[in-house]
């Protein structure tokens, strides 16, 4: 398949370019293709040296707004404030067989804490609305599916590791969520899990900044979410 990460020279578009280069070709978007290029050369520099011959795909480097065309599938890991405005510069590329997946996260901080902070739109704050949300509202008809919102991105950055968690998935359009559902398992040891609609990604995109606080108040390192089914006795069957 092919993955175009806009906004991808981040530590999330860093994570997933390294996974998913195993099996998938992937686009790695810059608002300036000269860092677009430079990184994704030492993306997949990494990535071949880990993987060796097992590594089916690529990455390469390219200006945001020229992802659509290359990809079938659109990953969103842009700062929130970069959103809407990288949004409209590209969804006049997008078409009707594409698929939108949106990693943000809309918070801000405070102190040495974190708090959900809602994306503001054309100097509006769009307070009942979950950045995935907005994103579907810009695109139209173009199916959105919203994840990755509880996967640290140190996690997925480091390639040794064995993440054994679960993506919180959320969204309306059934095509678009068995395909996005296929590339996060791609990934190993990753679970996709559907949440429900879209509006949902709000509840998903919160948890975040609490994962975060969990793990300065705690002393944790990088918590993240794994759902794990509880079976009373008093329901055990016989």
């Amino acid at each position: 398949m092919r993955i175009g990460i806009v906004g991808g020279t981040g530590s999330m578009g860093r994570g997933l370019a390294l996974r998913w280069a195993l099996m998938h070709d992937v686009w790695l978007g810059s608002r300036r293709v000269e860092k677009a290029e430079t990184v994704s050369r030492e993306y997949e520099s990494v990535a071949r040296g880990f993987y060796g011959n097992r590594m089916k795909g690529s990455i390469k480097g390219v200006l945001n707004a020229d992802i659509p065309p290359l990809v079938e599938v659109v990953v969103l890991t842009l700062p929130p404030k970069h959103l809407i405005e990288t949004v409209r510069q590209i969804k006049d590329k997008l078409t009707l067989q594409h698929v939108i997946v949106s990693v943000i996260v809309p918070m801000a901080r405070e102190g040495k804490l974190f708090t959900y902070s809602p994306v503001v739109v054309s100097g509006k704050t769009a307070f009942e609305k979950s950045a995935a949300e907005l994103v579907a509202d810009e695109v139209g008809n173009i199916p959105v599916v919203s994840a990755f919102q509880t996967v640290p991105a140190s996690y997925l950055g480091d390639i040794d590791s064995v993440l054994n968690v679960d993506v919180l998935v959320s969204g309306h359009d059934e095509r678009a969520l068995e395909m996005v559902t296929k590339v996060i398992q791609d990934i190993p040891n990753l679970r996709a899990l559907r949440v429900g609609p879209l509006s949902n990604s709000k509840l998903v995109e919160s948890i975040t900044p609490l994962l975060l606080n969990a793990a300065i108040l705690n002393n944790l390192k990088d918590p993240s979410i794994r759902i794990v089914p509880w079976f009373p006795s008093d329901f055990a069957e016989e």
